[in-house]
């Protein structure tokens, strides 16, 4: 199974954070705590796969 991070954020009222995989949606995350708007603080693409391996990348 793949799982991808594709954005942290944090939520300022609540002061918590969070990590979300979007799945190919364009829907803005929200606070898991609060349901509330958030502050994305990063877009990194992480992708790791449980119980496989990574391909690795592509020579360009």
């Amino acid at each position: 199974m793949e799982h991808r991070v594709e954005v942290v954020w944090t939520c300022g009222p609540c002061e918590v954070g969070g990590q979300d995989a979007l799945g190919g949606r364009n829907d803005d995350p929200t606070c898991w705590n609060c349901g509330g708007p958030v502050v994305v603080t990063a877009r990194p693409t992480v992708r790791w796969v449980v119980g496989g391996s990574v391909p690795e990348p592509d020579a360009a």
